[in-house]
């Protein structure tokens, strides 16, 4: 071999070895890109997960697609809430904050965002038709995306139609996969300050989901509860373990199941309605039976938790809902 030709497939060689090299390079940036790395400890961080910061609400996304807003700072609805939650394809499950006119039917604009928790008597003063406010004050614990979802609790004050803080509500949020669907954690603890809070009796009060406007009972759509019973009117003012809210078509199940945790200190009755209404409700012995009113008090420096689970999702009509899992995480 003449020394032209060795020093040809010397530099062949090489030019080989450094293109591997940039494939290489290239190929750990788009897996980094996907995955993320932890540079220290050498071990793979979730990316899919992330967050969008706008004037007063969160967008929540995966894998770039918005899954939810998280309103924490609003003119019209003044309290805490999510709108817009979809599917891992985007599809809506809640209704149009506001409603769409045209599309959406306008009743409680204000008030029905999409999920949110609230009452509408805690010391005689109306937190659910906004005459009172939930005012939102500070993140305790940052929004944040991680390896399993996204996280984050927001320290709120019970303000009074005259302007004044009663009380004190600590509310924690954990979003999740599982399968199709979307399971959001909601925590919320009521805090009383020097005087206690005594919430009162109707059918407005607790974790309330306005859903989609085409998955309505009046636009085809089913409710059903754990005990079997169907449509608004059977499962109106019935103590349940969960509500599925959902409409079946061409093959898939597209809807929201609500699911009380089981460790709240009473079981909900349900307020369900079938222009698109359910409501898990500790608090409406007299709405919901005719017995005696209730009055729940949380004295003065003590605190009364409640929690829930809400999944939003898309399936096959033939495939089960989830329950067992999402009991699960809620437990968690």
């Amino acid at each position: 071999m003449t020394n032209f030709h060795r020093t040809f497939c010397i530099r062949g060689l090489f030019v080989f070895a450094l293109i591997q090299i940039l494939l290489a390079h290239s190929l750990l940036g788009l897996i980094s890109k996907g995955h993320g790395q932890d540079s220290a400890a050498g071990t793979p961080i979730a990316v899919a997960w992330s967050i969008e910061q706008q004037p007063g609400r969160l967008i929540l996304k995966e894998r770039e697609q918005p899954i939810a807003t998280f309103h924490y700072q609003s003119d019209q609805c003044l309290r805490p809430f999510f709108s817009h939650a979809r599917t891992v394809t985007g599809i809506l499950a809640t209704r149009n904050f506001p409603p769409v006119t045209g599309v959406d039917p306008d009743d409680h604009a204000t008030m029905h965002g999409g999920i949110w928790l609230a009452f509408g008597d805690i010391n005689g003063e109306d937190f659910w038709r906004n005459k009172g406010r939930i005012e939102h004050k500070r993140f305790s614990k940052p929004p944040t995306a991680n390896a399993q979802g996204i996280t984050f609790t927001s320290e709120d004050e019970l303000i009074d139609s005259k302007g004044t803080n009663i009380g004190a509500i600590q509310q924690s949020y954990r979003l999740t996969r599982i399968d199709l669907g979307y399971c959001l954690i909601w925590t919320a603890n009521l805090m009383a300050g020097s005087k206690p809070l005594i919430l009162g009796d109707q059918e407005e009060m607790g974790l309330g989901v306005r859903v989609a406007t085409n998955i309505t009972e009046k636009n085809g759509g089913q409710i059903l509860n754990s005990d079997g019973k169907t449509t608004a009117k059977e499962t109106w003012g019935k103590s349940a373990a969960w509500v599925d809210y959902s409409k079946t078509s061409d093959g898939k199940r597209l809807g929201v199941l609500l699911i009380p945790d089981q460790t709240n200190f009473k079981t909900s009755w349900f307020h369900n309605r079938d222009y698109g209404l359910m409501v898990a409700n500790s608090f409406g012995n007299q709405a919901f039976t005719k017995g005696d009113p209730s009055a729940i008090v949380i004295k003065a420096n003590e605190s009364l938790q409640l929690k829930y689970a809400i999944y939003w999702y898309e399936s096959s009509a033939s495939e089960s809902l989830p329950i067992e899992r999402i009991a699960n995480t809620l437990a968690r």
